[in-house]
């Protein structure tokens, strides 16, 4: 009798409300939601308003700071719900965050297809765009109204989520795990493989040419294998939280996880923080750290703010390359030319893109590139 209760699932007698909606994780998922949402809108504006910065790579990280401000909207719109209410509100913010994090896996995963394709095969891969865009909105549209249809969506006293409402829980049956499946875990899990894969082979064909280099492009190949192992591990420690969470819940009984009261009260707290962070995170590792995201926010305080001209050592050059960058006749590329230009340009510094210091690797791509 007691080893069939060890291994049975939980059901609602299992509850972390009063740690999901305390007031600091609430303060602390508003604050991480806030950033994330700067942090997402300032990459889609900034794309939208400097034409230098517009390219196939960054397009898609537009696409995913789309997402990811939905799911930072949804989420602090959830923990500010009353507790343990399945409300229409709750449903609803349900949908949205849900359908936000699959469309942000799916677009992470596009992202590392095309570096792949574009760097190591140097295939066109703004064609496929069409494709992506079909996958990546569609899919998660599908499922969500499919669980939203099944009623499936609503509050699951924090179980397995921080304060926001997911898969709504169940008195009986195993149905909310497998939705759990369906709409997130399952797809975060697929994803995280395959971007092992693509961007070690991206790393590999890095390594590649290195063998063909001359030694002073070294130091730049080691820097891109460094950024590209990256990629995976900011994903993992952003999304592990929530997995640990899950296994938790799959492997304890009701005693048991109530035992690991002490746990589950910090992982709550880096759930909440972590799930929200990843617009956050991508303006920062992404945009605010690209040579060409800075050189553009010198030109901008340099033209309007003269207190910052002597704080910033501006170069009069880029003002002349931003003006014609900007030139709508000079901002449209197709996809080889876009990829040649990044090689030359050096259009990309940031952990996800390996444009930099590819371009360093062979002597011959650069003069091709010319």
């Amino acid at each position: 009798m007691e080893a069939s209760s060890t291994s049975q699932t939980p059901t609602t007698a299992l509850n972390f409300g009063d740690i999901g909606n305390s007031l600091v994780n609430r303060t602390l998922v508003t604050i991480t939601c806030f950033l994330s949402l700067l942090g997402a809108l300032l990459i889609i504006v900034t794309y939208i308003f400097w034409k230098d910065m517009r390219s196939c790579s960054r397009k898609i990280l537009v696409y995913i700071s789309i997402s990811d401000s939905v799911v930072a909207a949804s989420y602090m719109f959830g923990v500010l719900l009353p507790e343990n209410a399945n409300s229409t509100a709750c449903v609803t913010q349900s949908f949205l965050s849900t359908a936000a994090n699959l469309c942000s896996f799916f677009w992470t995963l596009f992202m590392a297809i095309y570096l792949y394709a574009a760097v190591a095969r140097q295939t066109p891969a703004y064609n496929f765009l069409w494709f992506f865009h079909v996958i990546a909105w569609g899919v998660p549209l599908f499922i969500v109204v499919l669980a939203w249809e099944r009623g499936a969506l609503g509050n699951d006293r924090d179980i397995y989520s921080s304060g926001w409402c997911w898969i709504r829980v169940r008195d009986h049956g195993n149905d909310d795990v497998i939705w759990m499946f369906v709409t997130d875990k399952f797809w975060e899990i697929l994803v995280f493989v395959l971007i092992l894969i693509f961007y070690g082979l991206l790393k590999c064909h890095i390594r590649t040419e290195v063998k063909m280099t001359q030694c002073r492009s070294l130091e730049e190949a080691r820097k891109a294998d460094k950024q590209l192992t990256l990629v995976p591990i900011i994903f993992l420690f952003l999304r592990s939280w929530s997995m640990i969470r899950f296994c938790i819940y799959l492997a304890s009984s009701v005693h048991q996880s109530q035992s690991l009261l002490g746990a589950q009260e910090i992982l709550i707290y880096f759930q909440g923080v972590c799930n929200s962070a990843q617009g956050f995170v991508n303006f920062l590792f992404f945009w605010l750290f690209t040579k060409k995201f800075q050189s553009n926010l010198r030109r901008v305080a340099y033209k309007y703010c003269r207190c910052l001209r002597d704080r910033y050592a501006f170069i009069p050059g880029e003002y002349l390359n931003a003006k014609y960058s900007n030139n709508s006749r000079y901002s449209q590329y197709s996809d080889t030319e876009e990829t040649s230009a990044i090689f030359k340009t050096s259009d990309f510094y940031g952990p996800k893109y390996s444009y930099y210091t590819v371009s360093l690797l062979t002597s011959t791509t650069s003069k091709l590139t010319r």
